[in-house]
């Protein structure tokens, strides 16, 4: 089913007159740099900060758009507090194309609904997979870095868009709880990606950077000595009422609140990770094909 899959969205790229390289691992130049976000459970702000990022990054002149990964929910446009015409649900019944069903939202950021009521990723038709996957495609001389903002937790559909993405940005807090399931998380990622090495981290709600450093460290330690990763502090995003008013209007506090400590924050992460080269130099191509495949298997 892979292989038969693979060979349609092949036979699909080079009817678009697209280079599709045959190794799905090859090293090639992308105009898009996929950045996964993800968290090991709920609750840790993980969709707030997908979006205050991709905001900022359109106030550094950047194209971007937000893929709200959680299929089956509505985390993004709630708070962004903007309806959406179209989620992805129309773009895998082929009703409209990726390009038609991404809302416009503040500042220009573009986002792609992740609708309701949807079916499990692992449930999608062989044609709403290369749907899907053809979207992403689309998406590659539209913008500058692709957001997917994951399901929280561990699930494949998770550890799929990690292992298909440039890059991976977890998020925590100094809550206990927060801690062990992002270090849960990223046993997990190191269990299906044996090569890992290094992984960006940023805590979110701390009360000053002296209590962000603690919950690296401890992370960074253990992931050091048992799974053989090491940790990048990007940067932590402190407990801001600011930040919090602005959650409660559906307004993003990059926008609402600007001088806010939270979104100077925001802005240091932002420039930090604009100044990195991505982690992985994979092609859109090499993206979906890898997307692909996972979520054949």
């Amino acid at each position: 089913m892979i292989i038969d899959q693979a060979k349609r969205l092949r036979e699909l790229m080079l009817q678009k007159d697209m280079q599709v390289p045959e190794n799905p691992d090859a090293k090639t130049t992308m105009n898009a740099r996929v950045i996964a976000v993800a968290s090991g459970k709920g609750g840790v702000g993980k969709s707030n900060f997908s979006i205050n990022l991709a905001i900022q990054m359109r106030k550094m002149g950047k194209r971007v758009v937000i893929i709200d990964a959680d299929f089956g929910l509505a985390n993004v446009e709630i708070l962004l507090g903007v309806a959406p015409k179209h989620t992805v649900v129309d773009v895998l019944n082929g009703s409209v194309e990726m390009e038609s069903a991404l809302t416009i939202g503040p500042m220009g950021c573009m986002f792609l609904s992740g609708g309701s009521g949807m079916a499990s990723l692992s449930d999608l038709s062989d044609n709403q997979i290369l749907r899907l996957t053809d979207g992403f495609l689309q998406l590659d001389d539209l913008t500058d870095f692709i957001i997917i903002d994951t399901r929280a937790g561990l699930s494949n559909a998770v550890i799929n868009f990690i292992k298909a993405s440039s890059d991976t940005i977890i998020v925590t807090t100094p809550d206990p709880t927060a801690i062990a399931d992002a270090y849960a998380l990223i046993k997990s990622i190191k269990a299906s990606m044996p090569e890992v090495e290094m992984l960006k981290l940023v805590v979110n709600c701390a009360v000053n950077d002296s209590e962000a450093s603690e919950v690296f460290e401890k992370l960074n330690g253990v992931s050091s000595r048992f799974l053989g990763i090491k940790l990048m502090l990007m940067g932590c995003i402190p407990f801001d009422s600011y930040l919090v008013r602005a959650v409660r209007m559906q307004k993003p506090v990059i926008i609402k609140y600007p001088f806010s400590q939270s979104a100077n924050k925001y802005s240091e992460i932002c420039a930090k990770l604009l100044n990195m080269e991505a982690g992985k130099k994979n092609s859109i191509q090499n993206f979906v094909m890898k997307l692909i495949g996972r979520f054949s298997a």
